[in-house]
């Protein structure tokens, strides 16, 4: 099966998410998970798919939504995972990615966002290192299990966390401004306000035992 790329709209902040549709829209296809198909119900007359339990949306709403997605479905309200989960999943099935991204899936209520947070350690997740992405305007997030990575800077983010969603062995960052080489931690430790080195348009990572959050950020503008 040929690999595509995928964007999943999510139910949280929508503020960012109308402008990073229109940037993929051409490139990857589209899924809607729960609330997040109305969001592209509205900004696309055609997308691939919405899926979720729908429970916040009203029946015309939802009526919207079947006519512009090519599969709608409807799942049960009572379940054992996420409609974000099952969207993840569906993409995975349907269209073997080498790339998603999810969309709105920071702000909104703070269980969800936890809840995408910690879809860093969902199986379907850990097995597509590097590939998944949290993303608005200002911050991209990346889940990576132990190994060996290079990492490209976003021209529009300054800052670069390393966040250890559980203890940490043997961590080594190079091409950035402070490096490491084979620190452990021992607990969960946030990493914050790293830079990739002046001129460097690509730094390395590595590490031996844990789960890393990744995040290039930058400063919202007022």
């Amino acid at each position: 099966m040929q690999s595509e790329k995928v964007v999943i709209v999510v139910g949280g902040d929508q503020a960012d998410v109308d402008a990073l549709v229109l940037r993929y829209s051409e490139s990857h296809r589209l899924v809607g998970a729960d609330r997040g198909a109305l969001t592209l119900a509205e900004l696309r007359t055609h997308f691939d798919a919405a899926i979720g339990d729908f429970d916040s949306v009203t029946p015309n709403e939802m009526e919207e939504i079947k006519k512009k997605s090519s599969v709608c479905r409807i799942l049960p309200a009572q379940k054992d995972e996420t409609d974000t989960e099952a969207a993840i999943a569906y993409a995975i099935e349907t269209f073997n990615p080498e790339e998603i991204i999810l969309l709105g899936a920071f702000g909104g209520r703070l269980d969800h966002l936890m809840s995408n947070l910690w879809l860093a350690f969902h199986p379907l997740v850990k097995e597509m290192a590097g590939k998944i992405s949290l993303m608005d305007l200002h911050n991209t997030l990346r889940f990576y299990p132990p190994g060996s990575y290079a990492l490209e800077k976003e021209s529009d983010k300054k800052y670069l966390s390393f966040i250890g969603m559980t203890p940490i062995e043997k961590l080594t960052l190079n091409g950035v401004v402070y490096p490491l080489n084979g620190k452990d931690y021992d607990y969960p430790i946030a990493l914050v306000s790293n830079e990739f080195e002046e001129s460097k348009a690509e730094m390395h990572f590595s590490f031996e035992s844990g789960l890393l959050a990744v995040i290039q950020s930058a400063d919202k503008r007022k």
